[in-house]
């Protein structure tokens, strides 16, 4: 059986919960820990993360981390750096992350040029993965399209209630949480967001045989009728307390495709809000097909699950889902970008026996 030696890039909300299942999966095994802060820094990668003692020695130094024997990187910085991803690949080490570049070859065109070279430089493979991108925004509606023969709309909604969630670069600057109105229309990030969703919608055409003929991106958003307290400080009245996105593609058969996200603050009821907005289910995900077979899949976690217990859960299907990638992206031939489109199903793994069938 193959085990595979993983380094850990990066220990923030989602890195973390990788790290925990690094340390769980049966074929993986922890080389090393890349951290940012001083405080994380030469501490057992177990105390890091509040789990058992590892004998892995968290640091800071890049070239430490590029001198392990390691056979990839899972790689969770935010934000990261295409220059960082190329320097391991080129090392040779497998890059998996949850970071953008899940179907750059149409947005971003001479970055998966650079990333492919940097694959073939080093004999090594590069997978963006994830929950949302990553599962609900390519993976599972392609799945399900294998129900419908004529496919009119597919339409993949993330919402819910962000108070406690504890990532502030996510929360201020991707969801706009908290900026004002000029703020937000002047987010500097605004273009590479909707790249970053158009690569699914990319991936989705793709893998329907067909491309996207035109594209379009529409913004709303609702303000904060008082201050609200988060996990990232307040939320202060006039601010934008419900961010509301669409980036929508239309293939050249027509068939609409829809990336959807509706993130805010302060309880489910939205009654902080200057006004409330109708969503299609109170959080969670929802994939809605319209065709000659129309289907609505709601993905969610229990209901007896506390706010909390559901954040930390969606944070670790990200997690997990780049964990148990790591052997498919290892093991796919020809070095270059690996997406949904060129691996197996990627699946938990329970133990060694089906490695060796």
């Amino acid at each position: 059986m193959k085990k595979y030696r993983a380094i850990q890039w990066a220990t923030g909300v989602v890195g973390s919960s990788a790290l925990r299942g690094i340390l769980r999966h049966p074929r993986l095994e922890l080389a090393g820990v890349k951290v940012y802060s001083e405080a994380k820094e030469g501490r057992d990668a177990g105390d890091v993360i509040g789990a058992a003692k590892t004998g892995i020695v968290a640091t800071r130094d890049v070239d430490a981390i590029l001198a392990l024997d390691a056979d990839c990187v899972i790689y969770c910085p935010m934000p990261w750096s295409t220059e960082e991803i190329c320097r391991l690949l080129e090392r040779g080490l497998h890059v998996i992350t949850p970071c953008p570049y899940w179907f750059p070859f149409v947005q971003n065109p001479d970055v998966a040029k650079q990333i492919e070279n940097a694959c073939k430089k080093g004999g090594s493979n590069f997978h963006a993965s994830g929950c949302n991108p990553g599962g609900i925004a390519e993976r599972f509606p392609l799945t399900f399209t294998g129900w419908m023969n004529r496919i009119d709309r597919i339409q993949m909604t993330e919402c819910g209630d962000c108070t406690t969630y504890s990532s502030a670069g996510v929360m201020r600057e991707l969801m706009n949480l908290g900026k004002t109105p000029d703020g937000a229309r002047n987010n500097p990030l605004k273009t590479m967001l909707a790249k970053s969703w158009y690569e699914p919608i990319d991936m989705i055409a793709a893998g329907l045989g067909s491309r996207i003929a035109r594209y379009e991106a529409k913004h709303d958003f609702i303000l904060a009728a008082e201050p609200i307290e988060t996990a990232v400080g307040t939320i202060e009245k006039g601010t934008i307390g419900l961010n509301h996105y669409q980036h929508i593609g239309v293939t050249h058969e027509g068939t609409e495709i829809i990336q959807e996200q509706i993130w805010f603050v302060g309880g489910s009821g939205q009654e902080k809000l200057e006004r409330k907005m109708k969503v299609p289910r109170e959080s969670g995900w929802r994939i809605h097909f319209e065709g000659d077979v129309n289907l609505n899949v709601d993905v969610d976690f229990p209901p007896e699950l506390t706010h909390d217990e559901r954040v930390a859960q969606g944070l670790s299907t990200t997690a997990f889902h780049l964990v148990n990638a790591v052997p498919l992206v290892c093991e796919a031939p020809e070095p270059g970008i690996k997406t949904y489109l060129d691996l197996p199903m990627i699946t938990g793994c329970l133990g060694d026996e089906s490695s060796t069938r």
